[in-house]
C-alpha cells in the first residue's frame, strides 16, 4: 500500500513539474520522446527484417546444397530426362515442398540455367521443361498471379516470363486493366509477346495512356523479335489512329527502323498536317532513314520557323540525304545561326558528306571566330 502510494506521489510531482516548465521546453521535451519511440521502433524493424533476410539466406543456402548439383547435372547433360526420372530425382524435395520452397526453387533454376549460359554450356530445354513441371512451378506462379495484390501478382508475371514457359491469355488478361500502371503495362507487354492470334491488340490503343521510354522499349523489343518470325505489318497503320503523342512519334521512329518504305508516302502526307512539334522531328528523321531525299526542299522551307528538336531532326535526315544542296544548306546554316550547341550540330553534320565536309570545315574555320574552330577541331578529333 506505501508502495503504491508513493509512486502515485512521485507520478504527480513529476507532472506538475513538468506543467510548471515554459510551453516551448514542455514541446521539445515531448517532440524529443517521440522521435526516441520512432528511432526505437526503427531500430527493432530494422533487426527483425535483417534477421528474417539472414533466415531466407540460409534457407536457400541449404536448399542450394540439395539441389544445385542435380540441377547442373540435367540441364547441362544430353541426355533427355523424362518426367519420371525427374520425379525420382527430386522426390525428397516434393514430399516437403511449400510456396516457400517454390519461390526459392524458381530463383534456383533461373541463376542455375543462366550460369550455365554464361560459361558457354548449352541448356537442355527438355529436361529445364521437365523439372519445373514436375516441381509444379509454373502452376504455382500462375496461382500468384490469380493473387489480390498487385505486387504479388507484378512477381508472379515477371517469374513467368523469365521462366519462358509461356502465358496463356486468359491467365494475363486479367492484368492489363489494372489500376497499377507498372502491373498494367507488363501485363499488355507479355500478352503482345505470348498472343499468337491478335498480338497487336495493345498497339491499337497507344499501348497506354501514360507512354514513356520504358514502353518504347518493351515494345521495340516486340517487334524484333516478331520481326524474326517474319514481315512486320506495316506500322503506319498505328500511327494512323493513335492519339498519344509519344507513341505516335515512337511509331514512327520505329518504320525508319524497320526500314519499311512503303509507309514514305504516308509520312511525307501527314508531315504537311502534323501540328505536334515530337512527332513532326520523328516524322523527319523516319524520311532520313528511309533516304527519301524528295523532302529535302520542304524541310529546307519549315527549318528557319521551326523549334530546336525539329530542327536537329532536319540537320540529322540532312547529312544522311548527303547531297549537294543539302551540304549548302547546312554550311548556310551554321553561319548564321547563333545557337552554339546547334552549331556543333552543323559541324557534325557536315563532317559526315567525306572528303567534301571535310574540305568545307577547312574553308568554314578560316571565316570562323576562336570558339567555332574549337568546334570543328574538336569534330575532327572525334570524326578524324
Amino acid at each position: 500500500m506505501e508502495l503504491s502510494f508513493y509512486l502515485q506521489y512521485y507520478l504527480f510531482y513529476l507532472q506538475n513539474k513538468f506543467m510548471g516548465y515554459p510551453f516551448v521546453i514542455r514541446l521539445t521535451v515531448l517532440i524529443v520522446m517521440g522521435l526516441i519511440f520512432i528511432y526505437i521502433l526503427s531500430l527493432i524493424r530494422f533487426v527483425w527484417i535483417n534477421l528474417n533476410l539472414r533466415k531466407k539466406e540460409r534457407d536457400f543456402a541449404k536448399l542450394s546444397r540439395q539441389v544445385k548439383d542435380r540441377f547442373v547435372a540435367m540441364l547441362g547433360s544430353d541426355e533427355k530426362y523424362g518426367e519420371d526420372r525427374v520425379f525420382q530425382e527430386f522426390e525428397d524435395v516434393i514430399l516437403r515442398m511449400n510456396n516457400k520452397t517454390k519461390i526459392q526453387i524458381t530463383d534456383l533454376i533461373l541463376n542455375t540455367a543462366n550460369e550455365l549460359k554464361e560459361a558457354g554450356k548449352i541448356v537442355n530445354e527438355d529436361n529445364y521443361r521437365s523439372i519445373i513441371h514436375v516441381l509444379d512451378i509454373p502452376s504455382f506462379w500462375e496461382t500468384e498471379l490469380m493473387s489480390n495484390n498487385s505486387k504479388r501478382r507484378h512477381i508472379a508475371l515477371r517469374k513467368l516470363d523469365n521462366l519462358g514457359n509461356g502465358l496463356t491469355t486468359s491467365v494475363l488478361m486479367r492484368s492489363t486493366n489494372h489500376k497499377n500502371k507498372g502491373l498494367r503495362k507488363q501485363a499488355r507487354a507479355a500478352v503482345m509477346k505470348y498472343d499468337n492470334i491478335d498480338p497487336f491488340k495493345f498497339l491499337e490503343e497507344s499501348f497506354d495512356t501514360d507512354f514513356n521510354a520504358l514502353d518504347e522499349i518493351m515494345i521495340h523489343h516486340f517487334l524484333v523479335g516478331r520481326q524474326s518470325e517474319g514481315p512486320l505489318p506495316l506500322l503506319s497503320r498505328w500511327v494512323q489512329h493513335a492519339k498519344n503523342h509519344a507513341f505516335k512519334a515512337f511509331m514512327i521512329k520505329e518504320i525508319g527502323f524497320f526500314n519499311q518504305m512503303e509507309c514514305a508516302e504516308f509520312l511525307k502526307g501527314l508531315l504537311k498536317n502534323e501540328e505536334s512539334k515530337l512527332v513532326r522531328a520523328a516524322i523527319i528523321e523516319s524520311l532520313g532513314n528511309l533516304g527519301r531525299q524528295e523532302v529535302e526542299h520542304e524541310i529546307f522551307d519549315m527549318y528557319s520557323i521551326s523549334p530546336v528538336e525539329i530542327q536537329t531532326a532536319i540537320i540529322n535526315a540532312v547529312a544522311k540525304f548527303k547531297t549537294k544542296i543539302g551540304l549548302d544548306f547546312l554550311t548556310n546554316q551554321f553561319f548564321r545561326t547563333t545557337d552554339n550547341e546547334q552549331k556543333v550540330h552543323l559541324a557534325y553534320a557536315i563532317k559526315q558528306f567525306g572528303e567534301e565536309g571535310k574540305l568545307r570545315l577547312t574553308n568554314l574555320s578560316t571565316n570562323s571566330n576562336e570558339f567555332e574552330r574549337k568546334i570543328f577541331d574538336q569534330v575532327n578529333y572525334q570524326l578524324g
